[in-house]
């Protein structure tokens, strides 16, 4: 089976992250694998991801400083 990668960059989306991932979860596309990108988010974006996301996805890439691109 193939795998989808499904890679969410986000910087300060705490409003937004959890409905991004439910939908992604409710997709039908079989064999499918996702991934955070935290781009140093200061909103508490990063908190939400350890305590209720990160369970939810295959992978979180945390980044120290902003990458801003």
């Amino acid at each position: 089976m193939t795998t989808v990668s499904i890679v969410i960059p986000c910087f300060n989306e705490i409003t937004t992250l959890e409905q991004i991932i439910d939908a992604v979860l409710a997709s039908p596309i079989q064999g499918k694998e996702i991934i955070v990108v935290d781009d140093a988010s200061t909103d508490g974006t990063s908190e939400l991801i350890r305590d209720k996301v990160e369970s939810r996805v295959s992978h979180v890439v945390y980044h120290e400083q902003n990458q801003g691109k």
